[in-house]
């Protein structure tokens, strides 16, 4: 496997992509690199480039990830390598690229050995894929031409009792036995198939030929194992000599047994032959008719010959408009034409090609999956190509659906466990305080800061089995829930907080007391000992919403549009996860609401306005 590999390199630094294209060239002298910055460029850069033989991508990139691009590129080039070359090294990573399907996972180092590694592992991965490839068409095309023979193939030792190695076709259908048991010795085709009146005759013919170096013909009478006798015409060569045999009695010695390949096919009743044929023809007919399959005949070319009323049924066409014209210039391929020409032409060739695809309809469009299945003659020509595909459309929904809801909540149960921390360390802190000074005061505020951990660990569960993040509605004072939030949070002495005006909202209660715990401790980490926080209803009145302020340092204009951003955090330590305020947006959204970043107006800090109408 020595000709050339290309790969797509996917990174968002242009910098390190033109170097490790460099020492991806050097390191590897079959390679050549294409590069891409972001994930929407490289799957057009999929489908445009059809020789494309690797990616290998980041797993930060701009707007997605290496493991969303994976994923895409699954759903339409499902077995193309696909290596994760990032700098984000974590199991969590690791876990989610292995059920993508990645096909190597390598960590970025400092130096230029780890160019060598990645060369090495792309060059493994291209050269199995193709050793892939081309072992199952030839399984494929060998599969296809024995399905379609209408007898068996086989190998035997060219012994007078024929016992068979290897078996495979109709066997059943012709003689009444299974492949097993001629393949395990149990029934000898010499002695026990053939006839006895044509077993001598038969031998010598073979024999004959084989000594003078020609295939062999020559027709014969079988009895089945119901006792039918049938003629049975053969044609075969002699294939090698295989491993030296035991002796039988009287022999002096072990000698090579030769092995016989060939093919066996009945020539007894033409009747017989068109009632196979009859019975072949009503099988299609019932594939072809099927309302749940969209099925259409295809000459080699790619010209339609025959289409079913399922598939008609989805666009504005009928069977005449279709009917001799090429089948990628239909409308199910409006933008598909170059993949259905490729397809056609390797199914013309022999091969079977899988293929997932969305269809225009009369309504929403649907998606299948579907095979272009060569149809071969005895000869093994390929006479005309069967497409046929199923709508998967629900399935794939559901798929999707499913996805995004593990998601959602995956995303709900990372922001929860942060929304612990404040209420798992007021209790740590209090119960330190009360061990050293013996104030049952600290006690009974940890006793409420445990409360709160239990009340979270509920919602949680109940979120986990309903899937529903915002699920039972009541009206809220948000004046008390921010009294609760404040107590939890364990302030300290010179922080404050005010109601301006009492508000009151239709909210998920314990959903809602989180998004106010997180704007508290988001206050009290950044706002210092004495920052002041101030609630009200906003300009709009009550109905319309409410703000939370406070007098802290404020969020810069510039990062205010990230602040709901996972992981992004304003503190200068960089010790913040970032999930607090991500926390809030997902709340916000769940009830419908919209959250907006100003300068307070009463106060000196942030003022975060949650509009409800």
């Amino acid at each position: 496997m020595c000709s050339r590999i290309r790969v797509l390199h996917v990174d968002d630094e242009p910098s390190f992509t033109d170097l490790a294209a460099t020492f991806l060239e050097r390191e590897g002298d079959r390679i050549d690199v294409l590069t891409e910055s972001t994930g929407a460029a490289a799957l057009d850069r999929l489908r445009s480039v059809d020789d494309i033989d690797c990616v290998v991508s980041d797993h930060d990139l701009a707007e997605t990830t290496g493991i969303d691009l994976l994923e895409s590129v699954r759903g339409e080039f499902p077995d193309l390598p696909f290596i994760l070359f990032t700098g984000k090294g974590s199991e969590e990573v690791a876990s989610r690229a292995i059920s993508a399907g990645v096909t190597d996972y390598l960590q970025k180092e400092v130096g230029t050995e780890q160019y060598e590694i990645l060369a090495n592992r792309i060059e493994n991965a291209v050269d199995r894929f193709r050793s892939v490839q081309t072992a199952t068409r030839r399984k494929r095309r060998l599969e296809t031409l024995v399905s379609n023979l209408p007898g068996i193939v086989y190998r035997t030792h060219n012994d007078p009792e024929w016992p068979m190695e290897y078996v495979d076709g109709e066997c059943e259908d012709l003689v009444g036995y299974t492949a097993e048991q001629l393949e395990s010795g149990d029934v000898l085709w010499g002695e026990d198939v053939l006839h006895p009146n044509d077993r001598d005759e038969a031998w010598n013919a073979v024999q004959r030929a084989i000594e003078r170096g020609e295939p062999f013909e020559c027709t014969y009478r079988v009895v089945t194992a119901g006792g039918t006798v049938k003629s049975l015409w053969e044609r075969g060569r002699l294939a090698e000599a295989d491993a030296p045999r035991a002796p039988t009695a009287g022999e002096g010695s072990q000698q090579p047994t030769r092995a016989l390949e060939g093919f066996i096919t009945e020539v007894t009743a033409p009747r017989a032959h068109e009632q196979d044929l009859k019975r072949s023809e009503r099988r299609f007919e019932a594939v072809f008719n099927d309302p749940n399959l969209l099925v259409a005949i295809l000459d080699p070319e790619g010209t339609v010959l025959e289409i079913n009323e399922t598939a008609l049924g989805f666009v504005d066409e009928t069977r005449s408009e279709v009917v001799g014209e090429p089948f990628a210039s239909t409308p199910w391929w409006q933008e598909r034409q170059d993949d259905v020409d490729r397809w056609i032409d390797a199914a013309a060739t022999g091969e079977y090609v899988e293929y997932e695809a969305t269809h225009p309809t009369h309504g929403d469009p649907i998606t299948v999956e579907g095979v272009f299945r060569p149809v071969v003659d005895a000869d093994g020509t390929v006479t005309a190509i069967v497409v046929s595909a199923r709508d998967v459309t629900e399935r794939e929904a559901r798929k999707q659906e499913l996805r995004q809801q593990h998601e959602r909540l995956d995303e709900f149960a990372s922001f929860v466990s942060h929304d612990f921390q404040s209420p798992i360390s007021t209790a740590h802190g209090r119960l330190e305080l009360a061990l050293e000074t013996g104030d049952l005061e600290h006690v009974e505020t940890a006793l409420e800061a445990v409360e709160r951990i239990d009340d979270l660990r509920c919602d949680l569960a109940g979120t986990l089995r309903s899937g529903d993040i915002v699920s039972e509605s009541a009206t809220v004072a948000v004046g008390e829930a921010l009294e609760r939030a404040w107590a939890t949070s364990d302030p300290s002495p010179g922080a404050s907080f005010s109601v301006a005006e009492p508000v009151e909202i239709r909210a998920d209660p314990d959903a809602f007391q989180r998004i106010l715990e997180n704007l508290v401790s988001n206050s009290l980490e950044h706002g210092g000992e004495s920052v002041r926080v101030r609630v009200g209803p906003l300009d709009g009145g009550a109905d319309s919403g409410f703000y939370y302020e406070d007098d802290g340092p404020g969020i810069d204009p510039d990062a205010r549009q990230q602040v709901f951003v996972p992981g992004f955090s304003t503190k200068a330590s960089g010790d913040g996860t970032g999930l607090g305020m991500a926390s809030v947006r997902q709340i916000v959204r769940a009830h419908g609401w919209a959250v907006d970043v100003h300068d307070a107006e009463t106060l000196d800090g942030v003022r975060f306005e949650f509009r409800i109408d």
